[in-house]
């Protein structure tokens, strides 16, 4: 049986995530943190895998599941959209310019992101002759 080769992997990874997220939790319930618990386990996720320096294969298993579905984790929301029906004008407009500027910051951060991260791994030296 192939397919269950990456099986102890795909544990491990998962194991991994979710004991960050409990240790996120538990830091946040202990020290009276006004951050959520998921967030500081996704943070200290980030500082063992800068330290590591690398994702573990387990790990980069899961999240590859993960963003194959990340649609549905947004579909609340967006159903939930729909009982807001009542909002005044003025409310739709904060509620629409949120949304818009939102996303635009997001774009523009990956984007810079993505720009540094090119220039690091050495492909994106401005050296490079582009057909000329």
């Amino acid at each position: 049986m192939p397919f269950l080769r990456p099986l102890p992997r795909w544990l491990l990874g998962a194991s991994l995530l979710l004991t960050f997220d409990l240790a996120g939790r538990l830091l946040v319930a202990a020290l009276s943190l006004p951050i959520p618990g998921p967030v500081l386990g996704m943070l200290l996720l980030l500082l063992a895998m800068m330290l590591y320096g690398r994702v573990p294969s387990g790990l980069g298993l899961v999240g590859e599941q993960i963003l194959r579905v990340l649609v549905l984790i947004f579909l609340p929301a967006t159903v939930g959209i729909y009982y807001l029906r009542d909002l005044s004008g003025g409310d739709w407009f904060a509620l629409i310019a949120a949304m818009v500027v939102g996303t635009l910051i997001s774009i523009a951060l990956t984007g810079l992101l993505l720009n540094y991260l090119i220039r690091r791994s050495g492909r994106g030296g401005g050296s490079a002759d582009h057909g000329q």
